[in-house]
């Protein structure tokens, strides 16, 4: 019996050693090794305690050992990844607190869409309604806003991960100009090819 349990404790030992290498694919894992071997060891170092055993009770406290240093680097790994994750919501918080001030408590934004209205109104009457009416949606500057709005907020919430501050109006502006450009690059493109399509020249 005795010879059994220490053959036993010691292949769980090897099992639970490949199960916490972060590089291993097993496929007979099983998830509360870690436990279940802590337990059995704490119990048959109890016992081998109660016989003298001290060969038994050397294994056993040093696969006791292994298993709460696996456990103290797992439990650490996890506290600094929910610390993380922590201070990105709060990053995050802080980016849309300053995106919405700027934007729309105090907002120090606008778009100017006139110049693809124009385009539209000069170009007449449309082949298929329901591209005007889309064309019509792409250029509405609260829609529009709202799109910047959230780009700003995303490229902001990456650029400033690890500053643990609040965006600057400046930086909200910076990144706001750069989006907005963006958005009348995309404009040019997308108005100018439907109304060659779907336009009808007058006349």
């Amino acid at each position: 019996m005795r010879t059994t349990i220490m053959t036993q404790l010691q292949a769980w030992a090897r099992q639970f050693e490949r199960q916490s290498d972060p590089e291993s694919d097993l496929d007979d894992e099983d998830f509360f090794l870690d436990y279940k071997l802590l337990g059995v060891a704490s119990f048959v170092k109890h016992v081998a305690f109660e016989h003298d055993d001290l060969e038994l009770l050397a294994l056993a406290s040093k696969v006791e050992m292994q298993v709460e240093r696996v456990l103290a680097l797992q439990n650490e790994a996890e506290h600094e990844r929910l610390s993380a994750q922590d201070q990105s919501y709060a990053q995050h918080e802080r980016v849309r607190e300053a995106c919405i001030h700027y934007f729309y408590t105090e907002p120090a934004f606008t778009v100017d869409m006139s110049k693809y209205r124009s385009m539209i109104e000069v170009a007449g009457a449309f082949s298929d309604p329901h591209k005007l009416t889309g064309l019509m949606n792409y250029i509405d500057a609260d829609r529009v806003l709202s799109k910047i709005y959230d780009r700003v907020k995303s490229r902001l919430s990456r650029s400033t991960l690890d500053a643990g501050t609040s965006p600057s109006f400046e930086d909200v502006s910076r990144a706001y100009n750069l989006e907005l450009a963006e958005v009348y690059r995309l404009a040019d493109l997308h108005v100018s090819r439907v109304l060659q399509q779907y336009a009808v020249a007058a006349g």
